[in-house]
């Protein structure tokens, strides 16, 4: 595949630059903000790998002196970028740069395409957030989105539901798809699952003169509320006194999560996930899993939750963009879900029609 790759780079049909795309000055932009900012970079970069990757990074440093092309300058960065294995952290090509040459984006899109072997699901996945009454006993909730743009939704949702709540014991949760968002958007369903106090790990942020400017940015957001401001000027002030480190904002190595009650209904709530199932998505279900009420279905979850807070940074060619995770959970190195994803309880053959009705019947034996 590496060989596919520099090929590749050598002959992709070359589109113009704009002004400030010199490749290597963007190479060298990626490389020494990822060094300096990635809250990956010390776990994967160590004296056991440095000659290899110093090695890989110099043959695609070399390239990026004679590219003259902003694809072929995007398969060098993607391609460096790649060796991390940490769908978090990317460089992309810009929303108006793909509009204008949806063609050539499709061709690239298909040269990093992962291989998979794995049958196509069988089953038209719906993209609206909804709660639907499957009987009288199993309630259907389906979430395809974290967003924060569907918080409001999910939230209105279940206080328009309330009632129904109450009378059926069976849910089950479709979060298949579900890429994630926000761990905020799902705040309305712990209640409903919690059954026993929860442990969460924090994260804890790299300490870097980058991360320090961008976040600073950040309290410039007029869109964003006095909590959100207030964490941020913490975690600046901490950054700022340990510099080149790691930060823990919470000042805790774990979260106990108890609430004084716990609900009724649902009696028992299933989870169902996919390969798609991502991010603060997988959040939800570290947490869910661990309440004696719920039980996950499906295949393993997405495999990225290990390094987020991910960053958006300033790269000089205004048609790529550079995307730094900052943070890091402290669940590693001892549990780490980055390309593992999170395994269910109970698999579900890919090619089972109905998996909403395999899952019904389960509950309601």
């Amino acid at each position: 595949m590496k060989k596919l790759l520099f090929c590749f780079i050598a002959f992709f049909p070359i589109s113009t630059f704009a002004q400030n795309c010199d490749c290597l000055v963007n190479f060298d932009y990626t490389t020494s903000h990822i060094a300096d900012s990635y809250s990956g970079y010390s776990d994967k970069v160590k004296s056991k790998n440095l000659k290899e990757f110093n090695t890989f990074t110099e043959r695609l440093r070399q390239r990026a002196a004679n590219a003259t092309g902003t694809d072929s300058c995007y398969v060098i960065l993607k391609t460096w970028v790649n060796y991390f294995k940490d769908h978090h952290l990317r460089v992309q090509l810009d929303w108006r740069y793909r509009k204008k040459y949806p063609e050539q984006v499709k061709q690239l899109n298909k040269l990093f395409a992962a291989k998979d072997a794995s049958p196509v699901p069988s089953e038209k996945l719906d993209n609206q957030t909804s709660i639907r009454q499957l009987n009288a006993n199993t309630i259907l909730i389906r979430l395809p989105s974290f967003e924060w743009s569907e918080k409001k939704t999910i939230d209105s949702l279940f206080k328009a539901n309330y009632e129904n709540f109450k009378t059926a014991p069976n849910w089950i949760i479709d979060i298949r798809g579900n890429g994630g968002g926000t761990d905020y958007a799902f705040n309305s369903l712990l209640p409903y699952i919690y059954a026993n106090p929860v442990h969460i790990k924090p994260d804890e942020y790299r300490s870097s003169k980058n991360n320090i400017t961008v976040l600073e940015s950040n309290l410039k957001d007029p869109d964003m509320s006095e909590a959100a401001k207030d964490f941020l000027k913490k975690l600046v002030s901490l950054m700022k006194l340990h510099p080149n480190q790691f930060v823990n904002p919470s000042g805790k190595e774990s979260f106990e999560i108890k609430l004084d009650s716990v609900y009724t209904f649902p009696k028992k709530v299933a989870i169902i996930i996919d390969r798609n199932s991502a991010s603060s998505t997988e959040s939800f279900l570290l947490m869910a899993m661990q309440s004696k009420k719920v039980k996950v279905y499906g295949e393993n979850s997405a495999g990225m939750l290990d390094y987020g807070s991910y960053q958006y940074f300033d790269i000089p060619c205004a048609d790529l963009n550079l995307v730094i995770p900052i943070a890091r959970s402290k669940r590693l190195p001892q549990y780490p879900i980055d390309n593992i994803g999170i395994t269910p309880n109970v698999k579900i053959n890919a090619t089972e029609k109905d998996k909403i009705g395999f899952i019904q019947k389960r509950l309601e034996r």
